[in-house]
């Protein structure tokens, strides 16, 4: 799907790395073990360079040079939460170097919220920043209860998530 996109020099071994930033909102701490994994699969993958950040701790200075943002919340009645679409809301202001966007859900059991943060938060951001592409499909997790955990089986999705969105970078 996409061909490599070439990154920031990585200082320590003087080759270009493609940088990716995970912002999650959590609040039961289900989404940010989530975006860990992502960041787990990402690892897997030669010149990746992730970092990962709390919505409501996340500095500008170190996101904005990101190639591609990987964003997560928790499915508040079918959208993402509102931390997440406010940062959302506040692109245009910020000069973002992404090109590339993915995005990803937790939802609690209810059949019929599988997808809809995940789809609302992906297009959210393209009507602020219309010229970030999608590199693929969001991934949506299943959580038991309000405060989880996780359901059995969902959190290797999400590692393999991260080493698929890797892969498709370098080609």
């Amino acid at each position: 799907m996409a061909k490599q996109i070439r990154g920031s020099k990585n200082s320590t071994y003087g080759v270009i790395a493609t940088k990716i930033c995970i912002i999650y909102d959590s609040k039961y701490g289900n989404t940010k073990l989530v975006a860990q994994q992502i960041a787990d699969g990402l690892k897997e993958v030669p010149r990746i360079e992730t970092m990962i950040g709390y919505v409501k701790e996340v500095e500008e200075k170190k996101f904005v040079d990101c190639d591609v943002m990987i964003i997560g919340a928790p499915n508040h009645m079918g959208k993402p939460s509102r931390a997440i679409t406010k940062f959302v809301d506040n692109f245009p202001e910020f000069d973002l170097k992404a090109k590339w966007v993915a995005v990803f859900d937790t939802y609690f059991q209810r059949q019929r919220y599988f997808e809809k943060a995940m789809e609302k938060l992906e297009y959210h951001i393209k009507k602020k920043l219309p010229d970030v592409k999608v590199i693929t499909h969001g991934l949506s997790i299943k959580v038991n209860g309000v405060n989880g955990p996780i359901a059995d089986g969902e959190l290797p999705k999400a590692k393999a998530f991260g080493k698929k969105i890797g892969c498709l970078l370098i080609g």
